[in-house]
């Protein structure tokens, strides 16, 4: 049977419907498990952040992007926390409007929701500074940054409470502003909110197309005249997450679909961030200041573009202490081996005679990014490096003579 129940009441829900007692599980369940990764996460990240500290290994100031992760992930924990709560309603079977559980409810997804777009619009405009412009922001705008968007989350959902301490009904499925509040609703959270996610996809757009430019690719991008920052567009899309839209009432499973998908934002987050940025968050060590993590994804920074390459090599094993005999040139005398080579040839010295096969793949990305990932590499490396990556012919040679050691020297 499909429900048909409305969910314009903000009255007080006894008992729970059929829809809302199946429905509400899984919107209960991916905000425990985002509870649970979010808050885990946090408390990682607020010990080694303390424990670098308290060893002074922060003079230079904690890394500016791990920062901005950690800040997310406690946005996130105030998420799942409003969405967590919906487990009180189904213990209870009913949504009772003026209790405790109801108003921290409210308050959790107008802090929570707010929160998390403030700060992934933040991580983006970070990104777009060091990737694009190549500058990296200094630790008082940093810090001044994030302390004035945490003033303004607070202060948003303050003012709410200020002007109707009341503020918090029901709102369908769980408690929230109350419906007939429409213009606090939309100044005090859904403008924002649709700044944040405007803004985040203009970035992200913006980076891709800057790379492509400098990777000297012709981007091919088909723009509307519409940006979507229309305000009848953030209009309907308010009214759709009210439950209302042109007159029609939104069932209680769409609300429930919803709220799971939203909710479900701090285990991804958790997952996101733990498997491609690892090298900041699991390091034994600070990263450093200004390192964006990029070590996850194989890049080095040589100089003014960034790559990867990993060369795979087979060939006979034998003695280590086998010593190599010089090369002979084309009139058969003896060649002094170099003492010291700028390339994988230097993992052929201590290989007997025989075959050996290299095979090296080379990828380059052009961006104007400074010392951004850790290098294992010295700077006259990374400056032999820099100059090779520029030279197809160059490097196909390189490999070409690192594959013909093993013939050559008999």
């Amino acid at each position: 049977m499909v429900a048909t129940s409305s969910v314009s009441l903000d009255s007080t829900l006894d008992p729970l419907p059929p829809v809302l007692r199946h429905g509400l599980v899984t919107v209960a369940f991916f905000g425990i498990l985002s509870l649970i990764s979010s808050v885990a996460l946090f408390t990682f990240l607020t010990y080694r952040l303390c424990l670098w500290y308290h060893q002074g290994q922060l003079r230079d100031g904690a890394n500016q992007f791990l920062l901005l992760i950690y800040n997310l992930v406690l946005a996130d924990i105030q998420q799942a926390m409003a969405f967590a709560l919906t487990s009180v309603y189904l213990s209870q079977d009913k949504i009772v409007v003026g209790t405790t559980t109801c108003w921290a409810n409210g308050w959790f997804v107008s802090t929570g929701d707010l929160a998390s777009g403030v700060f992934i619009f933040a991580i983006a405009l970070h990104t777009y500074l060091a990737v694009v412009s190549g500058r990296r922001l200094s630790n008082k705008v940093l810090y001044g940054g994030i302390a004035c968007s945490w003033i303004f989350i607070y202060l948003m959902a303050v003012i709410g409470v200020g002007l109707d301490p009341k503020l918090y009904q029901r709102a369908g499925a769980w408690c929230w502003i109350n419906k007939k509040l429409d213009r606090e609703r939309l100044w005090l959270h859904y403008f924002w909110i649709f700044i944040c996610m405007f803004g985040t996809v203009l970035t992200y757009i913006l980076i891709f197309l800057s790379i492509r430019a400098k990777s000297r690719v012709r981007p091919h991008v088909d723009f509307t005249d519409d940006d979507g920052s229309d305000p009848a567009v953030m209009k309907r899309a308010a009214k759709c997450k009210d439950g209302k839209h042109d007159g029609m009432t939104i069932p209680y499973w769409w609300f429930c679909l919803a709220g799971a998908a939203i909710t479900s934002c701090g285990w991804l987050d958790v997952l996101l961030y733990a498997v491609t940025r690892h090298v900041l968050i699991f390091r034994p060590g600070p990263p450093p200041p200004q390192a964006l993590g990029l070590d996850t994804f194989g890049w080095k920074d040589v100089g003014d573009s960034f790559g990867g390459m990993r060369t795979t090599i087979t060939g006979p094993l034998g003695d280590p202490n086998t010593r190599r005999r010089g090369k002979r040139d084309f009139s058969g005398r003896k060649t002094p081996r170099p003492i010291s080579r700028q390339s994988d040839e230097a993992h052929f010295a201590g290989q007997p005679e025989g075959i050996i096969t290299a095979k090296t793949t080379i990828e380059v990305r052009s961006g104007p990014i400074f010392n951004y990932a850790d290098s294992e590499i010295s700077p006259v490396e990374m400056e032999d490096n820099s100059d090779r990556t520029h030279s197809h012919s160059h490097i196909n040679e390189r490999c070409i003579e690192g594959a013909q050691i093993g013939l050559d020297s008999t």
